[in-house]
């Protein structure tokens, strides 16, 4: 045979005349090191070769290792160890992820891996650094991981979980693979390097990731409300973090996010309640149907009753109008801000929630309501020395003169005599506002 080799880090580059050549060669090593052989493409970046494939998830369990420094520990700890510290949190949602998603579809970035012991790799002559070739992983041999220890624990928290409660679900799991790029690397400061480039990433704005994460039905339920309503559709900013004041865009996705936040939960809840309260209420079809007409309705009914709101709905996706928006937004509507899509939304849970009589002619009441930042009904409660005030606290008393004003004393006097009870309060305790 024809053959040469090369060396890059611990891992020995060999190539030979043919395909069948490189293959048996590195078949007849891994039968004689009881070692495995994986398809892989060799390539370059910048300087340094690199690796890349997919392997099974039982290998991943079993031959990945990972070096974590401890949470509080010095600059030595650090230097000498290749991961940073392991977030439990972090772990246990992505076994949560993969364990919910096991028998549908699920994704999990590649890994990024490195060569701390010596390997050989099989290919032809020819072709540059971008070919195909046989990595052979004797017994024994391990990798370390540079960058997505987090993934592979969470992985591992899957199986153990599932090896319990679903062994079938496991064996499934451990079937799958996941990609790999693997670095010919043993040297601790560029792997140290690796990771922090592999680290400059930017996480999508929670209004996009409203609209991309579709597994959970309170994102499902954003985007029919956005194309279902006149008021919303055409007029949603999905991309940014905040609104521009010269934006033709009404709201971000976010912002309309919270709006559903309050109709269905009411108050402050985090997200993670908010998405766990909208999987047990609106997984099932009919009642995700039950729950998106009545929202519908009730956001196309308090548009067609507050002016400004049924002036903006009437403007479509496409018309040069659109340009009045920012107008609109600087005359100081409270309507037209994250705050009184809250009030809003909470005024829509009380409604609804409580199966008010007669809840579609309340709301044509709101016609009768000031929504001007002026408005009396808001002086001390959410607009405060002329700003508007984002808190719980001023929120809940704007909601409750909301719906005394329109007939809804009933409501409120209710909600008082359970907060009592409870020994709830209003407290603002970081002052925020937003202007």
């Amino acid at each position: 045979m024809n053959e040469s080799y090369e060396s890059h880090g611990k891992v020995r580059v060999h190539t030979h005349a043919t395909f069948e050549d490189a293959q048996s060669s590195a078949y007849q090593e891994s039968a004689s090191t009881g070692g495995y052989t994986f398809p892989v493409t060799l390539a370059k970046q910048g300087n340094r070769l690199f690796l890349s494939g997919a392997l099974p998830i039982v290998f991943v369990q079993n031959r990945l290792v990972s070096n974590s420094v401890l949470k509080g520990g010095g600059i030595q700890d650090t230097l000498k160890s290749i991961n940073r510290p392991l977030e439990r949190k972090h772990v246990n949602e992505i076994a949560k992820y993969i364990i919910d998603n096991t028998s549908s579809d699920y994704i999990i970035p590649s890994l990024t891996l490195n060569v701390q012991e010596a390997v050989n790799v099989h290919t032809v002559h020819g072709g540059g650094y971008f070919k195909a070739g046989y990595m052979v992983i004797p017994i024994g041999v391990n990798f370390s991981i540079t960058d997505g220890q987090h993934r592979v624990h969470g992985l591992i928290e899957a199986l153990r979980t599932l090896d319990k409660e679903s062994p079938e679900k496991a064996e499934q799991l451990r079937n799958d693979s996941i990609a790999v790029m693997i670095t010919c690397e043993h040297n601790m400061m560029k792997i140290h390097q690796d990771f922090a480039d592999c680290s400059k990433t930017k996480s999508l704005p929670k209004s996009m990731l409203s609209v991309f994460d579709m597994r959970n039905p309170a994102n499902r339920i954003l985007s029919d409300i956005i194309s279902q309503c006149p008021l919303f559709r055409g007029k949603i900013d999905t991309t940014s973090k905040t609104l521009s004041k010269v934006s033709s865009n009404l709201f971000l996705a976010n912002q309309v996010r919270q709006l559903i936040k309050q109709l269905l939960m009411r108050g402050s809840p985090t997200d993670a309640d908010f998405e766990r309260r909208a999987k047990e209420q609106l997984e099932e079809k009919e009642h995700y149907d039950k729950y998106l007409a009545k929202y519908v309705q009730y956001v196309n009914q308090f548009t067609e009753a507050i002016p400004i709101l049924k002036e903006i709905a009437s403007i479509a996706p496409d018309s040069p109008k659109k340009s009045l928006i920012p107008k609109y937004r600087a005359e100081g509507w409270i309507c037209l801000n994250g705050t009184g899509l809250n009030v809003l939304g909470a005024l829509g849970h009380d409604l609804i929630t409580y199966e008010v009589p007669d809840w579609l002619e309340v709301v044509n009441r709101l016609s009768e309501v000031s929504w001007s930042r002026d408005g009396e009904l808001w002086q001390d409660n959410i607009v405060s020395a002329g700003r508007i005030m984002t808190q719980t606290g001023p929120t809940r008393r704007a909601v409750d003169k909301l719906e005394e004003s329109i007939g809804l004393d009933f409501l409120v006097a209710m909600r008082k005599k359970v907060n009592k009870a409870v020994g709830e309060t209003d407290v603002n305790n970081d002052g925020r506002s937003d202007s």
